[in-house]
Protein backbone atom coordinates (compact mmCIF):
# COMPACT_ATOMS: atom_id res chain seq x y z
CA UNK A 1 0.00 0.00 0.00
CA UNK A 2 1.64 3.62 -0.57
CA UNK A 3 1.78 5.99 1.64
CA UNK A 4 -1.07 8.67 0.38
CA UNK A 5 -2.94 5.54 0.85
CA UNK A 6 -2.21 4.77 3.97
CA UNK A 7 -2.43 8.52 4.60
CA UNK A 8 -6.13 8.33 3.44
CA UNK A 9 -6.92 5.28 4.99
CA UNK A 10 -5.79 6.48 8.44
CA UNK A 11 -7.54 10.15 8.25
CA UNK A 12 -11.08 8.40 8.12
CA UNK A 13 -10.38 6.83 11.26
CA UNK A 14 -10.98 8.18 13.85
CA UNK A 15 -7.90 8.98 16.27
CA UNK A 16 -7.38 9.48 19.70
CA UNK A 17 -5.48 13.10 19.75
CA UNK A 18 -3.86 13.86 23.12
CA UNK A 19 -2.74 17.63 23.40
CA UNK A 20 -2.86 20.69 20.88
CA UNK A 21 0.50 20.16 19.49
CA UNK A 22 2.04 17.11 18.56
CA UNK A 23 5.47 18.71 18.07
CA UNK A 24 5.64 20.18 21.54
CA UNK A 25 4.46 16.69 22.82
CA UNK A 26 7.45 14.84 20.70
CA UNK A 27 9.71 17.63 22.16
CA UNK A 28 8.90 17.60 25.87
CA UNK A 29 8.55 13.56 25.26
CA UNK A 30 12.19 13.28 24.36
CA UNK A 31 13.16 15.27 26.92
CA UNK A 32 12.03 12.85 29.22
CA UNK A 33 13.95 9.99 27.11
CA UNK A 34 16.79 11.90 27.16
CA UNK A 35 16.46 12.47 31.33
CA UNK A 36 15.66 8.14 32.14
CA UNK A 37 18.71 8.13 29.50
CA UNK A 38 20.70 9.88 32.59
CA UNK A 39 19.31 7.80 35.53
CA UNK A 40 16.03 10.47 35.93
CA UNK A 41 12.86 7.85 36.34
CA UNK A 42 9.58 8.93 34.04
CA UNK A 43 8.15 9.76 37.66
CA UNK A 44 10.96 12.82 38.63
CA UNK A 45 10.91 13.87 34.99
CA UNK A 46 7.23 14.12 34.75
CA UNK A 47 6.90 16.40 38.13
CA UNK A 48 9.90 18.46 36.91
CA UNK A 49 7.67 19.13 33.05
CA UNK A 50 5.63 22.09 32.38
CA UNK A 51 1.72 21.51 32.63
CA UNK A 52 0.90 22.05 28.98
CA UNK A 53 1.44 19.16 27.07
CA UNK A 54 2.47 17.05 30.02
CA UNK A 55 -0.19 14.57 29.42
CA UNK A 56 0.52 13.73 25.85
CA UNK A 57 4.23 13.64 26.86
CA UNK A 58 3.65 11.13 29.21
CA UNK A 59 1.85 9.00 26.80
CA UNK A 60 4.10 9.25 23.97
CA UNK A 61 7.31 8.58 26.05
CA UNK A 62 5.71 5.84 28.32
CA UNK A 63 4.87 4.24 24.52
CA UNK A 64 8.21 4.80 23.38
CA UNK A 65 9.89 2.93 26.10
CA UNK A 66 7.44 -0.18 26.23
CA UNK A 67 7.90 -0.85 22.90
CA UNK A 68 11.50 0.32 22.55
CA UNK A 69 12.96 -3.35 22.41
CA UNK A 70 10.65 -4.19 19.03
CA UNK A 71 11.67 -0.85 17.29
CA UNK A 72 15.52 -0.78 17.84
CA UNK A 73 15.31 -4.24 16.29
CA UNK A 74 13.12 -2.76 13.37
CA UNK A 75 15.12 0.19 12.56
CA UNK A 76 18.46 -2.50 11.43
CA UNK A 77 15.91 -2.71 8.39
CA UNK A 78 16.15 0.91 7.86
CA UNK A 79 19.35 2.09 8.83
CA UNK A 80 22.58 0.64 8.59
CA UNK A 81 24.71 3.15 10.59
CA UNK A 82 24.89 4.30 14.28
CA UNK A 83 22.53 7.29 15.25
CA UNK A 84 22.66 9.34 17.88
CA UNK A 85 20.38 9.01 21.14
CA UNK A 86 18.78 11.90 20.33
CA UNK A 87 17.79 11.20 16.88
CA UNK A 88 16.54 7.72 18.03
CA UNK A 89 13.94 9.06 20.73
CA UNK A 90 12.86 11.07 18.00
CA UNK A 91 12.03 8.29 16.34
CA UNK A 92 11.18 5.78 19.12
CA UNK A 93 8.42 8.22 19.98
CA UNK A 94 7.14 8.31 16.59
CA UNK A 95 7.35 4.70 15.52
CA UNK A 96 5.56 3.44 18.92
CA UNK A 97 2.07 5.61 17.85
CA UNK A 98 2.05 2.69 14.76
CA UNK A 99 1.84 -0.05 16.33
CA UNK A 100 -1.39 -1.69 16.20
CA UNK A 101 -2.14 -1.99 20.64
CA UNK A 102 -0.93 2.15 20.76
CA UNK A 103 -2.79 4.75 22.91
CA UNK A 104 -1.37 7.49 20.81
CA UNK A 105 -3.27 7.27 17.64
CA UNK A 106 -2.35 9.88 14.72
CA UNK A 107 -2.94 10.24 10.72
CA UNK A 108 0.02 9.26 8.81
CA UNK A 109 1.01 12.75 7.39
CA UNK A 110 0.15 14.57 10.80
CA UNK A 111 2.71 12.30 12.79
CA UNK A 112 5.30 12.46 9.85
CA UNK A 113 4.84 16.80 9.48
CA UNK A 114 4.88 16.85 13.43
CA UNK A 115 8.31 14.73 14.03
CA UNK A 116 9.83 16.26 11.39
CA UNK A 117 8.96 19.55 12.79
CA UNK A 118 10.27 18.79 16.43
CA UNK A 119 13.57 17.45 14.75
CA UNK A 120 13.79 20.98 13.29
CA UNK A 121 13.02 22.57 17.01
CA UNK A 122 15.88 20.95 18.29
CA UNK A 123 19.79 21.63 17.57
CA UNK A 124 20.31 17.97 18.12
CA UNK A 125 18.02 16.62 15.78
CA UNK A 126 17.54 19.04 13.03
CA UNK A 127 20.61 17.97 11.25
CA UNK A 128 18.49 14.16 10.65
CA UNK A 129 14.94 15.50 10.14
CA UNK A 130 15.89 13.87 6.82
CA UNK A 131 16.71 10.59 7.37
CA UNK A 132 13.78 10.89 10.06
CA UNK A 133 11.63 11.93 7.65
CA UNK A 134 12.49 8.93 5.08
CA UNK A 135 12.52 6.32 8.41
CA UNK A 136 8.84 6.99 9.28
CA UNK A 137 7.34 6.87 5.46
CA UNK A 138 9.12 3.86 4.96
CA UNK A 139 7.80 2.36 8.25
CA UNK A 140 4.05 3.14 7.14
CA UNK A 141 4.91 2.27 3.99
CA UNK A 142 5.98 -1.46 5.45
CA UNK A 143 4.07 -1.75 8.51
CA UNK A 144 5.01 -5.45 8.36
CA UNK A 145 8.62 -4.42 10.03
CA UNK A 146 6.72 -3.92 13.23
CA UNK A 147 5.96 -7.70 13.64
CA UNK A 148 9.36 -7.95 15.50
CA UNK A 149 8.82 -11.54 17.33
CA UNK A 150 9.65 -11.02 21.34
CA UNK A 151 12.65 -13.20 21.19
CA UNK A 152 13.91 -11.17 18.59
CA UNK A 153 13.18 -7.77 20.51
CA UNK A 154 16.21 -6.14 21.78
CA UNK A 155 16.12 -6.44 25.50
CA UNK A 156 18.54 -4.80 28.00
CA UNK A 157 20.91 -7.57 27.90
CA UNK A 158 20.80 -8.10 31.97
CA UNK A 159 17.29 -8.54 32.15
CA UNK A 160 16.83 -11.10 29.38
CA UNK A 161 19.44 -12.65 31.48
CA UNK A 162 17.88 -12.91 34.89
CA UNK A 163 14.85 -13.88 33.13
CA UNK A 164 16.25 -16.59 30.84
CA UNK A 165 17.77 -17.92 34.45
CA UNK A 166 14.85 -17.70 36.77
CA UNK A 167 12.11 -19.13 34.22
CA UNK A 168 13.74 -21.08 31.49
CA UNK A 169 10.38 -22.16 29.92
CA UNK A 170 8.32 -19.20 30.55
CA UNK A 171 10.07 -15.87 30.19
CA UNK A 172 8.84 -15.81 26.90
CA UNK A 173 5.20 -15.48 28.17
CA UNK A 174 6.58 -12.63 30.26
CA UNK A 175 7.79 -10.59 27.85
CA UNK A 176 4.45 -10.73 25.57
CA UNK A 177 2.96 -9.49 29.41
CA UNK A 178 5.08 -6.34 29.42
CA UNK A 179 4.32 -5.75 25.22
CA UNK A 180 0.46 -5.35 26.56
CA UNK A 181 -1.21 -1.93 28.31
CA UNK A 182 -1.87 -2.75 31.97
CA UNK A 183 -5.46 -2.76 32.66
CA UNK A 184 -7.19 0.11 35.17
CA UNK A 185 -7.96 -1.17 38.78
CA UNK A 186 -10.40 -0.19 41.57
CA UNK A 187 -10.06 -1.01 45.24
CA UNK A 188 -13.97 0.39 46.43
CA UNK A 189 -13.19 1.69 50.06
CA UNK A 190 -15.94 -0.95 52.28
CA UNK A 191 -16.51 1.69 54.70
CA UNK A 192 -18.11 3.93 52.69
CA UNK A 193 -19.83 1.36 49.88
CA UNK A 194 -19.33 -1.99 48.45
CA UNK A 195 -18.94 -3.59 44.69
CA UNK A 196 -21.84 -3.68 43.53
CA UNK A 197 -23.25 -0.41 44.62
CA UNK A 198 -20.18 1.39 43.45
CA UNK A 199 -20.99 -1.13 39.48
CA UNK A 200 -24.12 0.67 39.43
CA UNK A 201 -22.10 4.16 39.85
CA UNK A 202 -20.09 3.49 37.27
CA UNK A 203 -22.64 2.20 34.83
CA UNK A 204 -24.59 5.57 35.34
CA UNK A 205 -21.48 6.95 34.38
CA UNK A 206 -21.39 5.32 30.94
CA UNK A 207 -17.82 3.61 32.77
CA UNK A 208 -17.52 0.28 31.07
CA UNK A 209 -16.02 -2.38 33.42
CA UNK A 210 -15.06 -6.31 33.01
CA UNK A 211 -15.48 -8.85 35.09
CA UNK A 212 -12.90 -10.60 37.04
CA UNK A 213 -11.84 -14.00 36.85
CA UNK A 214 -13.06 -15.99 40.85
CA UNK A 215 -9.83 -17.18 41.82
CA UNK A 216 -8.78 -13.13 41.86
CA UNK A 217 -11.79 -12.10 43.33
CA UNK A 218 -11.14 -14.06 46.26
CA UNK A 219 -8.01 -12.24 46.92
CA UNK A 220 -9.13 -8.87 45.90
CA UNK A 221 -12.78 -8.71 47.19
CA UNK A 222 -12.76 -4.75 46.93
CA UNK A 223 -11.32 -5.17 43.33
CA UNK A 224 -13.40 -3.45 40.08
CA UNK A 225 -11.71 -3.89 36.63
CA UNK A 226 -12.17 -0.94 34.13
CA UNK A 227 -12.49 -1.51 30.35
CA UNK A 228 -10.90 0.98 29.23
CA UNK A 229 -8.71 3.63 31.72
CA UNK A 230 -10.05 6.96 32.70
CA UNK A 231 -9.30 10.33 34.34
CA UNK A 232 -9.70 9.80 37.95
CA UNK A 233 -11.70 12.92 38.08
CA UNK A 234 -14.47 10.81 36.42
CA UNK A 235 -14.94 8.12 38.78
CA UNK A 236 -17.72 8.48 40.78
CA UNK A 237 -17.09 9.58 44.33
CA UNK A 238 -13.14 9.72 43.72
CA UNK A 239 -12.80 12.95 45.65
CA UNK A 240 -15.30 11.67 48.34
CA UNK A 241 -13.27 8.58 48.95
CA UNK A 242 -15.65 6.18 47.39
CA UNK A 243 -12.68 4.29 45.37
CA UNK A 244 -8.92 4.28 44.75
CA UNK A 245 -7.31 3.38 41.76
CA UNK A 246 -4.62 0.50 42.77
CA UNK A 247 -3.53 -2.60 40.63
CA UNK A 248 -5.25 -5.91 41.71
CA UNK A 249 -2.06 -7.53 42.67
CA UNK A 250 -1.32 -4.75 45.42
CA UNK A 251 -4.61 -5.17 46.82
CA UNK A 252 -4.03 -8.63 48.12
CA UNK A 253 -1.62 -7.36 50.63
CA UNK A 254 -4.33 -6.56 53.17
CA UNK A 255 -6.25 -9.40 52.56
CA UNK A 256 -3.07 -11.72 53.82
CA UNK A 257 -2.84 -9.60 56.89
CA UNK A 258 -6.33 -9.98 57.38
CA UNK A 259 -6.25 -6.51 60.28
CA UNK A 260 -7.77 -7.25 63.36
CA UNK A 261 -9.57 -5.10 65.48
CA UNK A 262 -7.47 -2.34 67.81
CA UNK A 263 -4.13 -4.15 67.00
CA UNK A 264 -1.10 -3.04 66.22
CA UNK A 265 0.31 -3.00 62.58
CA UNK A 266 3.03 -0.98 60.74
CA UNK A 267 3.20 -0.12 57.36
CA UNK A 268 7.23 0.30 56.95
CA UNK A 269 8.51 2.21 53.63
CA UNK A 270 5.09 2.94 52.59
CA UNK A 271 4.42 5.67 50.28
CA UNK A 272 2.55 6.47 48.52
CA UNK A 273 0.37 4.53 51.10
CA UNK A 274 -2.31 2.15 49.06
CA UNK A 275 -1.86 -0.85 51.08
CA UNK A 276 -1.69 1.06 54.21
CA UNK A 277 -4.91 2.85 53.54
CA UNK A 278 -6.24 -0.43 52.40
CA UNK A 279 -6.08 -1.99 56.25
CA UNK A 280 -7.57 1.19 57.13
CA UNK A 281 -11.21 0.60 54.85
CA UNK A 282 -10.89 -3.09 56.23
CA UNK A 283 -10.30 -2.54 60.41
CA UNK A 284 -10.29 -0.12 63.02
CA UNK A 285 -6.58 -0.57 63.88
CA UNK A 286 -3.69 1.28 65.64
CA UNK A 287 -1.96 1.80 62.29
CA UNK A 288 1.91 3.13 62.01
CA UNK A 289 2.81 4.57 58.54
CA UNK A 290 6.77 4.25 57.92
CA UNK A 291 8.59 6.18 54.99
CA UNK A 292 11.81 7.59 55.07
CA UNK A 293 11.14 10.31 52.29
CA UNK A 294 9.05 13.13 53.63
CA UNK A 295 8.28 14.37 50.00
CA UNK A 296 6.75 11.13 49.40
CA UNK A 297 4.88 11.33 52.76
CA UNK A 298 2.95 14.31 51.73
CA UNK A 299 1.04 11.89 48.75
CA UNK A 300 0.68 8.83 51.31
CA UNK A 301 -1.29 11.74 53.58
CA UNK A 302 -3.19 13.23 50.54
CA UNK A 303 -4.17 9.73 50.00
CA UNK A 304 -5.49 9.63 53.65
CA UNK A 305 -7.22 12.96 53.93
CA UNK A 306 -9.17 12.12 50.40
CA UNK A 307 -10.18 9.23 52.15
CA UNK A 308 -10.84 9.96 55.83
CA UNK A 309 -8.73 7.58 57.68
CA UNK A 310 -5.89 8.75 59.91
CA UNK A 311 -2.88 7.00 61.14
CA UNK A 312 0.14 7.93 63.05
CA UNK A 313 3.03 9.07 60.33
CA UNK A 314 6.47 8.49 60.93
CA UNK A 315 9.20 9.99 58.98
CA UNK A 316 12.07 7.41 59.54
CA UNK A 317 14.62 5.23 57.98
CA UNK A 318 13.76 1.47 58.19
CA UNK A 319 17.15 0.49 58.69
CA UNK A 320 17.81 2.15 62.28
CA UNK A 321 14.58 1.82 64.33
CA UNK A 322 16.28 3.26 67.04
CA UNK A 323 15.47 6.88 65.27
CA UNK A 324 11.63 6.07 65.26
CA UNK A 325 10.51 2.41 67.03
CA UNK A 326 11.03 3.91 70.51
CA UNK A 327 10.23 0.41 72.29
CA UNK A 328 7.08 0.26 70.04
CA UNK A 329 6.24 -3.80 69.46
CA UNK A 330 3.73 -4.29 66.73
CA UNK A 331 1.03 -7.36 66.14
CA UNK A 332 1.85 -7.36 62.40
CA UNK A 333 4.51 -5.33 59.92
CA UNK A 334 4.23 -4.85 56.17
CA UNK A 335 7.24 -5.33 54.90
CA UNK A 336 6.97 -3.62 51.30
CA UNK A 337 10.88 -3.33 51.02
CA UNK A 338 12.56 -1.37 48.38
CA UNK A 339 13.47 -3.48 45.13
CA UNK A 340 14.21 -3.85 41.34
CA UNK A 341 10.64 -3.20 40.56
CA UNK A 342 10.80 -6.21 37.94
CA UNK A 343 7.21 -6.72 38.35
CA UNK A 344 5.90 -3.97 37.35
CA UNK A 345 7.30 -3.10 34.42
CA UNK A 346 4.18 -2.58 31.81
CA UNK A 347 3.05 0.37 34.38
CA UNK A 348 6.69 2.07 34.41
CA UNK A 349 8.58 0.79 31.41
CA UNK A 350 12.01 3.05 32.02
CA UNK A 351 12.56 0.50 35.05
CA UNK A 352 14.70 -2.09 32.14
CA UNK A 353 16.78 1.31 31.24
CA UNK A 354 17.50 2.41 34.87
CA UNK A 355 18.14 -1.00 36.53
CA UNK A 356 21.47 -2.98 36.31
CA UNK A 357 21.71 -6.03 36.93
CA UNK A 358 24.76 -5.55 39.83
CA UNK A 359 21.92 -3.56 41.81
CA UNK A 360 20.09 -6.85 42.42
CA UNK A 361 22.68 -7.76 44.76
CA UNK A 362 22.88 -4.25 46.48
CA UNK A 363 18.62 -4.57 47.02
CA UNK A 364 18.86 -8.08 48.28
CA UNK A 365 21.88 -6.41 50.91
CA UNK A 366 19.22 -3.57 51.62
CA UNK A 367 16.30 -5.68 51.61
CA UNK A 368 17.89 -7.95 54.53
CA UNK A 369 18.98 -4.81 56.26
CA UNK A 370 15.02 -3.50 56.62
CA UNK A 371 13.70 -6.90 57.47
CA UNK A 372 16.28 -7.39 60.40
CA UNK A 373 15.43 -4.11 61.71
CA UNK A 374 11.98 -4.52 61.82
CA UNK A 375 11.99 -8.09 63.11
CA UNK A 376 12.94 -6.64 66.22
CA UNK A 377 9.76 -4.28 67.03
CA UNK A 378 7.63 -7.41 65.93
CA UNK A 379 5.91 -9.05 68.78
CA UNK A 380 6.34 -12.68 70.01
CA UNK A 381 3.58 -14.59 67.87
CA UNK A 382 3.06 -11.23 65.28
CA UNK A 383 3.14 -12.03 61.83
CA UNK A 384 5.77 -10.41 58.95
CA UNK A 385 4.37 -9.96 55.24
CA UNK A 386 7.29 -9.54 53.41
CA UNK A 387 6.23 -8.00 49.78
CA UNK A 388 8.06 -6.91 46.87
CA UNK A 389 6.97 -5.66 42.99
CA UNK A 390 10.00 -7.75 41.74
CA UNK A 391 10.05 -11.02 39.51
CA UNK A 392 13.25 -12.38 40.56
CA UNK A 393 13.83 -15.15 42.77
CA UNK A 394 16.77 -13.40 44.47
CA UNK A 395 14.63 -10.51 46.11
CA UNK A 396 11.79 -13.60 46.86
CA UNK A 397 12.10 -16.58 47.64
CA UNK A 398 16.19 -16.56 48.22
CA UNK A 399 15.28 -13.89 50.41
CA UNK A 400 12.41 -15.77 52.51
CA UNK A 401 14.72 -18.82 52.67
CA UNK A 402 17.54 -16.42 53.89
CA UNK A 403 15.41 -14.65 56.34
CA UNK A 404 14.38 -18.36 57.98
CA UNK A 405 18.20 -19.21 58.55
CA UNK A 406 19.01 -15.94 59.70
CA UNK A 407 15.86 -15.02 61.61
CA UNK A 408 16.23 -17.74 64.54
CA UNK A 409 12.69 -17.47 66.26
CA UNK A 410 11.31 -17.06 62.57
CA UNK A 411 8.33 -19.63 61.39
CA UNK A 412 7.31 -19.86 57.57
CA UNK A 413 3.26 -19.66 57.22
CA UNK A 414 1.55 -19.86 54.01
CA UNK A 415 1.07 -17.20 51.50
CA UNK A 416 1.06 -16.67 47.86
CA UNK A 417 4.84 -16.82 47.16
CA UNK A 418 5.50 -15.50 43.91
CA UNK A 419 2.98 -13.64 41.56
CA UNK A 420 3.97 -13.73 37.87
CA UNK A 421 2.44 -10.81 36.04
CA UNK A 422 -0.02 -11.85 33.71
CA UNK A 423 -3.30 -10.12 31.87
CA UNK A 424 -4.55 -9.30 35.21
CA UNK A 425 -2.24 -8.45 37.51
CA UNK A 426 1.82 -7.20 38.42
CA UNK A 427 4.35 -9.16 39.67
CA UNK A 428 4.76 -9.63 43.11
CA UNK A 429 5.90 -11.44 46.12
CA UNK A 430 4.28 -12.54 48.86
CA UNK A 431 6.18 -14.01 51.67
CA UNK A 432 4.38 -14.16 55.55
CA UNK A 433 6.72 -14.85 58.09
CA UNK A 434 5.91 -15.68 62.20
CA UNK A 435 7.83 -14.89 65.08
CA UNK A 436 7.84 -17.56 67.93
CA UNK A 437 6.12 -16.97 70.85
Amino acid sequence: MSLENQIQNQEKQSTKVFGSNLCESILLAADFLDQVRQGSSLTEALAKAPSENRSAAQSLSFEALRYKPKIIEALKQFINKAIDPEVEDILLIAISTLFKDSMNQYAAHTLVNETVNAAQKSIRTRYAKGLINAVLRRVIENPQALEITVEDAQYPAWWVKNLKKSYPQTFQPILETYLKPAKMFLRVNSRKSDVQTYLKKLALAEIETIEIPLEWQQLAPCCIALKNSVPVNKLPGFMEGEVSVQDLGAQMAAGLLAPKRSERYLDACAAPGGKASHLLELEDIDLDVLEISPDRMVRVEEGFKRLQLSAHLIIGDACDSSTWAKGKLYDAILADVPCSATGIIRRHPDILYLRRGSDIAELQQLQRKIVGELWQSLKPGGRMLYVTCSILPQEGESQIEWFLEHLKDALRLESLGQLLPNDWHDGFYYGMLEKKK
